[in-house]
């Protein structure tokens, strides 16, 4: 089987090269704080590893959250979408993790700081560089917070987008079959004003007039004269040869 990294994979392992290199600037300061013991060392190293490693897991939770808001639609939807993602529980654990972090790496900078060239040759302050590269590196714990969720989101979104198709795709296809249905009702309704057509403007008034007493029965004869452009006494002895000729054949059987 063929290993292969994917994106989210490879900023994990940067986020956790970073958590190892603040590791022990972390334990270093809490051991200023313990006995110089052995086990002053170890309860040092131990508060530090679960600092470090709660920023880690409230990253993680963090970035799972933020994949994820709800769809507003009403109010200022940005704000809303903003407070969801970073104004809740495991944003303010991060940040208190992340506070402790910080201290203890700025401590460190600052402790073992040395003179650099460039402080008296460009006049740079050292309280710069003693926050840009000790404090300042858990901060960036924040920041991947939200670089992680950045693939999952993207993701999300391509979801978003495939199941949008698939309703409009649905959408377009109740819309073809209820046109397709219309269509069908509509050639049976020509269909049957064609033969309607047909059958009242027949060659010969005879067909006319028969035809106007089986599809209106309850029509006088003076109505069915005037549909058929006959006259009166020409429908009632077309209707009454009609009435005779049906007698006469079930007389027969």
């Amino acid at each position: 089987m063929r290993f292969r990294l994917t994106p989210n994979a490879v900023l994990w392992l940067v986020y956790t090269a970073l958590l190892v290199v603040l590791l022990p600037h972390t334990a270093w300061a809490f051991a200023r704080f313990e006995p110089v013991t052995n086990l002053g060392t170890i309860t040092a190293w131990a508060a530090a590893f679960s600092f470090e490693a709660a920023i880690a897991a409230l990253t993680h939770r963090l970035a799972k959250h933020i994949e994820k808001p709800p769809r507003y639609s009403a109010g200022i939807v940005w704000l809303r979408t903003f407070a969801y993602r970073y104004l809740n529980p495991y944003a303010a654990g991060l940040l208190a993790a992340v506070s402790v972090s910080g201290l203890a790496n700025l401590a460190h900078a600052v402790e073992f700081g040395q003179g650099l060239a460039i402080f008296a040759r460009y006049s740079v302050p050292p309280w710069l560089y003693s926050v840009g590269l000790g404090g300042i590196l858990p901060v960036i714990s924040l920041l991947f917070a939200r670089v992680l969720s950045e693939v999952g989101e993207t993701k999300q979104e391509r979801d978003r987008e495939l199941a949008d198709a698939k309703q409009a795709e649905r959408e377009a296809k109740r819309e073809i079959a209820r046109l397709r249905s219309e269509l069908e009702q509509a050639n049976l309704r020509f269909d049957a004003a064609s033969d309607l057509f047909a059958r009242l403007f027949a060659a010969e008034k005879r067909e006319r007039i028969l035809f106007a007493r089986q599809k209106w029965p309850e029509l006088p004869n003076k109505a069915i004269a005037m549909i058929t452009e006959s006259s009166p006494a020409y429908v009632s002895e077309v209707l009454s040869g009609d009435a005779t000729i049906l007698r006469q054949e079930a007389h027969s059987q």
